[in-house]
């Protein structure tokens, strides 16, 4: 099962943050080509601190498997996940993008939760 926890200081209402996981949910299941079911999102409100400021900041690790089509290209692979979820987080919370910080876990297909639907 892919997942992205994600947290940020920013605060979004209800609606908002549905919206936002929602999103997120398809992007990634799009990027991972993963049925949308198998995806889970997580985003946490918290207390975040960066260079002596506390302006909006956000921090997401993503957990996958990576696609077949990318075994021979994972930097094509970071590239995209990288650039397309940056896109997705400033969208929603027009954070500066040297105020994100991304971290990528590829997981073993052996060692990852198996979707069963």
């Amino acid at each position: 099962m892919p997942i992205a926890q994600m947290k940020t200081n920013y605060i979004m209402d209800k609606a908002a943050k549905t919206q936002f996981l929602d999103e997120a949910a398809r992007e990634l299941s799009d990027i991972l080509r993963k049925p949308l079911p198998a995806v889970m999102v997580m985003l946490d409100d918290c207390s975040m601190y960066m260079n002596c400021s506390d302006d909006t900041v956000f921090f997401a690790e993503f957990r996958y498997i990576l696609p077949q089509e990318y075994a021979d290209n994972k930097s094509g692979f970071f590239k995209e996940l990288a650039d397309r979820m940056l896109a997705l987080i400033q969208k929603h919370t027009h954070v500066d993008p040297y105020r994100i910080y991304m971290q990528f876990t590829e997981m073993t297909r052996e060692g990852a939760w198996r979707y069963t639907g």
